[in-house]
């Protein structure tokens, strides 16, 4: 059942889905080699992207696995996604449309499954997170990437707020804590975790959310991100680069496995 916020991802990445494709820095070649080098995927494994977007991660991971599918809310992005499938010729993919809180999959269908950089746009990932883990075989792994929030509640607060002037379908990027937290509520345990820093042009940051300089949107999160300059206030580790900064996320990969029944 389509809710609110849903139709706020849909309108944002419906809109920006050029965009995104294009600016996408984080899904660069050897970005892309690293996460799929962290899966640590298995050539039997039957893989389910939650939230693919224009599919950069299960197309990547397509020649790891026997079958790879991506799910993602925004029509939009499935387009793009199978655009890229099908200039890059792979076979053993496919993708559908569907809520990531409503998986039209029966339960321990998949040896894998992933969801990249989309808890922050979840009202209620925990219930994203249920999900992914019925889907998934006893036994069977999941590979959790996002972003990862400072845990003091100032910068945890400021953060967010300069995500979501950015984002209006940002909800909340989570602290280290609140993940370990739902992994622990679902019974998971953790195979590696890693918190690494990802550099970025703060202009192609906002060029991926729709934003140029001549927008409202970008002087509004531009000034409260040089706001956060002094003490480092929301850990962004911003530095001033000319006409663009320079900022830093700390993104948090992890692995868990499904406790066999």
């Amino acid at each position: 059942m389509a809710t609110s916020q849903h139709q706020t991802v849909q309108e944002q990445f419906t809109r920006t889905a050029e965009a995104f494709a294009k600016f996408a820095t984080r899904d660069t070649p050897d970005v892309l080699a690293e996460r799929v080098a962290f899966a640590e995927l298995s050539p039997g494994d039957a893989l389910l992207d939650v939230a693919c977007g224009a599919g950069a991660f299960t197309l990547a991971a397509a020649p790891r696995v026997r079958f790879a599918r991506g799910v993602d809310l925004t029509a939009e992005m499935l387009r793009h996604a199978r655009e890229a499938q099908r200039a890059h010729g792979v076979e053993n993919a496919a993708f559908d449309r569907a809520e990531g809180e409503h998986l039209p999959y029966a339960a321990a269908s998949f040896d894998f499954v992933t969801c990249q950089f989309a808890f922050h746009h979840m009202p209620r990932p925990d219930e994203v997170l249920r999900e992914m883990v019925r889907v998934t075989k006893p036994g069977g792994r999941v590979f959790l990437v996002d972003s990862v929030a400072p845990k003091d509640a100032a910068p945890f607060a400021l953060h967010n707020h300069i995500e979501r002037l950015r984002d209006p379908s940002h909800t909340t990027t989570l602290s280290l804590a609140q993940f370990r937290d739902l992994f622990a509520e679902q019974e998971l345990t953790t195979l590696k975790e890693e918190i690494c820093e990802r550099p970025r042009s703060f202009n192609q940051w906002m060029l991926r959310a729709g934003h140029p300089p001549s927008d409202a949107s970008y002087r509004a999160a531009r000034a409260a991100m040089e706001g956060s300059i002094a003490g480092d206030r929301a850990g962004f580790k911003v530095q001033v680069r000319g006409d663009d900064l320079a900022i830093v996320h700390d993104e948090g990969l992890f692995l868990l496995k499904k406790n066999a029944a």
